[in-house]
């Protein structure tokens, strides 16, 4: 718990950094300028200055310069082209930066890293921010043509009072092709055959330009090597292939757990001997009675009889009225390995049972099993479901799909620009659970005797939701991005919908529980199973019990015995019950 508060605590430090910023109050820009040079590959040198104008003595301390790397062409096609940081400079010396991806590129910060009210301030006046860097190639083919396209830099500047302007050195030979939306957007003047002036008015608000194109005869830059078109290809859609991957993950996880009955195990048709010794008796009756309450004292009884058929302990029958005696397996255990060993092969709720009935007060040499059934039905509960859980195994594929799952969504968030803003989200679901938690299962936290607890749990995490809250309301989810957070979202979700099937039984805990149902035609005598026998019978009586069919399944062997004219049988771990060589166990085989 202590290590999800520190998390959530970075988060909202996060947050405060990236939220005390105004920079329209802080800064103006008074010139922008940028130096575009295209090589014959196709790629671009970027070089642009700004003027800033700092406004407040106390500010950031830095500025944010944001770089396109997802052009629109034409046809609506999305291209994304490499980028590379040259320089960051302010006032003509290399100044600190740190970059932020972004949908359409990244953020690139120049200056200290830091919060208002902090000694790193820039000092009032005009400032000069430089910034270079290098974008992939900008090229792409039109039938016998080839067109460069660059985007609309600088339509983009915080105060559009500022004049923008981009010199663009080309190779010769080109044309400027006309801008489809608006002919007045963005004035271009031929200065010489491999250099064009772009001018953006001052505008009042944000815009986005269309891109610059110009059209060259086929042959003017170099064609890229097939693999380079492949991984420009795949640079394009990274992004929204990490996107719909985490919900792929998803569906193919929710196939899987509700696949079709041909990936099924085969239906069981026959009693599996193999599964009902590696399970327990106790948990065998928890699964035939759906783990209803009532199952406790079928899971008891059953117990009982396992360790009086393992020969642990004699019973006077298997009913409510039972009485115990011979408690030796403590001796058998002091005696050496095979004492042990046997002790030891019997499962763990048998076990328990064994202990709580030798702690009961004998009478004579017998103790009431029925005492010892309400001190230990908590207790076998617990240690049924964890032999349930043993059964399961390990679900690794699902486990291994979560982490899968959430790498990519933070993988999306990264490179969307959503970090934070995703990490705001999951913070306030997992606050909401947290409390819901605490709600629901007080008894899980220890608020009332833990302090620090206390603190975080009513204190810490409310202040906590309310930043994250505040950041969800400040921030300005922009429309590229949308398609992104809801992947994102959809990654939430999926990470959820899998860890809530973690609960559902796997392939062979449903083979478990369907072997229970033809365990319990079998004892009915409807189907055919393993042939009857004294071994046999002893070994399913316990299953029996815990079915709720002994009185059934012992008159099938009584059956068997008088078929195969057998001499009375009066086992050793009964107390003898015994009339007319038959055997009963049960009160209600008495009164037959």
């Amino acid at each position: 718990m202590p290590r999800i508060f520190s998390w959530l605590l970075s988060c909202a430090i996060l947050v405060l950094l990236t939220s005390c910023s105004d920079f329209d109050k802080e800064f103006a820009v008074q010139s922008a300028k940028t130096t575009i040079e295209i090589s014959t590959d196709g790629t671009a040198l970027v070089s642009e200055s700004f003027d800033i104008l700092v406004k407040k003595a106390e500010n950031y301390g830095g500025v944010y310069v944001d770089i396109p790397q997802r052009f629109k062409d034409a046809s609506g096609g999305v291209h994304w082209r490499d980028f590379g940081l040259v320089a960051a400079r302010r006032d003509g010396s290399d100044e600190y930066y740190f970059k932020e991806n972004n949908v359409p590129g990244y953020s690139i910060y120049i200056g200290k890293e830091h919060c208002k009210r902090c000694p790193a301030d820039l000092f009032t006046g005009v400032t000069k921010i430089q910034i270079a860097y290098r974008l992939g190639r900008l090229v792409r083919q039109e039938g016998d043509h080839q067109v460069l396209f660059l985007p609309a830099y600088m339509g983009r500047v915080h105060d559009q009072g500022a004049r923008k302007t981009l010199t663009l050195r080309v190779p010769p030979g080109g044309a400027v092709r006309p801008s489809r939306d608006d002919p007045a957007t963005y004035e271009t003047i031929q200065r010489a055959p491999d250099e064009f002036v772009v001018s953006i008015a001052a505008g009042k608000g944000d815009r986005v330009l269309p891109d610059i194109e110009i059209e060259y005869p086929g042959g003017t830059f170099l064609g890229g090597t097939s693999d380079r078109r492949m991984r420009w290809w795949l640079s394009d859609h990274f992004l929204p292939f990490l996107s719909i991957l985490g919900p792929l993950i998803v569906g193919l996880v929710v196939i899987l757990k509700f696949r079709p009955s041909w990936l099924l195990p085969a239906p069981l048709i026959v009693v599996d001997i193999k599964m009902t010794e590696s399970i327990s008796p106790a948990l065998a009756a928890y699964l035939f009675l759906n783990w209803k309450a009532d199952a406790a004292k079928a899971a008891f009884m059953a117990s009982v009889c396992h360790l009086a058929v393992k020969r642990t302990l004699r019973v006077s029958s298997l009913d409510e009225n039972a009485e115990a005696s011979d408690l030796l397996a403590k001796h058998e255990r002091r005696k050496g390995k095979a004492g042990r060993a046997k002790w030891y092969g019997l499962p763990a709720a048998t076990r328990l049972v064994f202990g709580r009935i030798g702690k009961e007060r004998p009478v004579g040499d017998r103790r009431r099993v029925k005492n010892a059934r309400p001190d230990v039905r908590d207790e076998l509960h617990r240690t049924v479901t964890e032999e349930y859980q043993k059964v399961r195994g390990t679900d690794r594929w699902s486990l291994a799909a979560v982490v899968s799952i959430l790498a990519l969504g933070v993988a999306v968030a990264f490179f969307s620009g959503l970090l934070l803003f995703s990490a705001s989200i999951c913070g306030i679901l997992l606050i909401s659970l947290i409390f819901a938690i605490a709600f629901l299962h007080p008894e899980r936290l220890s608020v009332h005797t833990n302090f620090r607890q206390t603190v975080s749990l009513y204190v810490t995490l409310p202040a906590l939701m309310i930043l994250a809250l505040c950041y969800i309301g400040m921030t300005k989810v922009i429309s590229e991005q949308q398609p992104y957070l809801a992947a994102i979202l959809l990654d939430i979700i999926g990470i959820v919908i899998v860890l809530a099937m973690l609960r559902m039984p796997t392939p062979k805990q449903r083979q478990i529980h369907s072997n229970m149902l033809i365990l319990n035609r079998y004892f009915r005598g409807e189907i055919d199973g393993p042939a009857m026998s004294v071994e046999c019978y002893e070994h399913y009586l316990p299953f029996a019990v815990a079915l709720d069919v002994e009185q059934r399944w012992t008159e099938r062997f009584n059956l068997w015995r008088a078929s195969e004219k057998m001499d009375a049988y009066a086992p050793d771990w009964l107390i003898v019950s015994q009339t007319d060589g038959i055997i009963k166990v049960s009160s209600k085989s008495a009164e037959e």
